[in-house]
């Protein structure tokens, strides 16, 4: 992790502190655990996958801890929540106050492949703008079919992951 990705996670973990103080709770040592490493990567996940790694950290950390901390997260906007395969709710970081953040959802292999665009946030946010809002969130949510997957019955972006 760069210096630069490493001073976000931790400007990220201090607003998740920030929200549980402001809550009148603290940032207890799993809590900790938890968003250290929901903050790592740049993949999506669900709370299965993120409770397998934290557990690599702490076998006592139950999956109602994780989703409590997770809707905690999302609430202090830490991270967005989308709809991932099978409808199944995936988490990513937030890098930005209004992070364009797209997904496309591969309908053949269920994996989840981001979509940064930067113009997204600006267009979109312009255009509910000039509708009269302040725009807080974006997000599209794309299913598809591999269109490499159907002409050549096999895809390079396919892989065994833990999504």
């Amino acid at each position: 992790m760069s210096d630069v990705e490493q001073t976000a996670k931790e400007q990220l973990i201090a607003k998740a502190y920030n929200y549980w103080r402001s809550k009148g709770s603290t940032m207890t040592v799993v809590r900790k655990i938890i968003c250290e490493i929901a903050l790592e990567g740049k993949d999506s996940y669900d709370a299965e996958t993120l409770l397998s790694r934290v557990r690599q950290v702490d076998r006592q950390i139950s999956l109602s801890t994780v989703y409590r901390t997770l809707s905690n997260l999302v609430e202090a906007n830490v991270l967005r929540e989308f709809q991932g395969p099978a409808d199944k709710k995936h988490y990513t970081v937030i890098h930005s106050e209004v992070d364009g953040r797209s997904h496309v959802v591969c309908q053949d292999c269920n994996q989840i492949f981001p979509l940064e665009d930067p113009c997204l946030a600006l267009r979109e946010g312009a255009l509910a703008r000039q509708q009269g809002f302040s725009t807080k969130n974006i997000s599209l949510r794309m299913e598809a079919s591999c269109d490499q997957l159907h002409e050549k019955g096999d895809c390079n972006r396919k892989q065994s992951s833990d999504n």
